[in-house]
């Protein structure tokens, strides 16, 4: 019977492809997310804010070798909202994992393209930054993510992520190719 219950709930929809355990519910964030991301956002290194008008000359190989990636979205405004995250590298792609109702993803569906550079805990960059653009990945696609930031990340990020799941926060992941802006348009 306990079994049966298992299989049943694991084909539930609203399930992650990659993480089975999670049930989150839609649009559900961590609490004070919001009051959070205002206040790091105004702690932002002076570095971190200014990364935009550095030259674009970074590797994929370069921000892999750093624990963590800064990515520096734009606002309609085109103003640079930089947000220092976990990024794992697989297959020439970034993989990151956030929350789904989070600036980051409104801003990135505004405008896919991004700038990566690798950074410190606080989010100074530590070298130059290389153009991308991201994309949400699709249930099926998300087990690649997960087996990438797990290989990279280990316990910490193990427990951080039961956290989520326990908390119920509706997640997914983030797949960054490397690419040009094309600068015509």
């Amino acid at each position: 019977m306990r079994f049966e219950r298992r299989r049943r709930t694991a084909a539930s929809p609203g399930r992650s492809g990659a993480r089975p355990s999670a049930r989150p519910i839609p649009g559900r964030r961590l609490p004070a997310a919001l009051l959070s991301a205002r206040i790091a956002a105004r702690s932002a290194p002076r570095g971190a804010r200014s990364i935009g008008a550095e030259p674009r000359t970074g590797t994929l190989a370069e921000i892999a070798s750093h624990k963590r990636a800064l990515l520096v979205t734009y606002r309609r405004d085109g103003t640079p909202v930089p947000t220092p995250v976990w990024a794992a590298a697989h297959d020439g792609r970034l993989y990151v994992r956030s929350e789904r109702a989070s600036g980051k993803l409104k801003r990135l569906r505004n405008d896919a393209f991004l700038l990566v550079a690798p950074c410190t805990v606080r989010g100074k960059p530590l070298g130059a930054p290389l153009e991308a653009v991201a994309r949400v990945l699709a249930p099926e696609e998300e087990c690649k993510a997960e087996r990438a930031l797990a290989r990279r990340y280990g316990l910490g990020r193990s427990l951080f992520e039961r956290a989520m799941d326990l908390l119920r926060v509706d997640m997914c992941f983030l797949e960054i190719t490397p690419q040009a802006r094309d600068r015509r348009a």
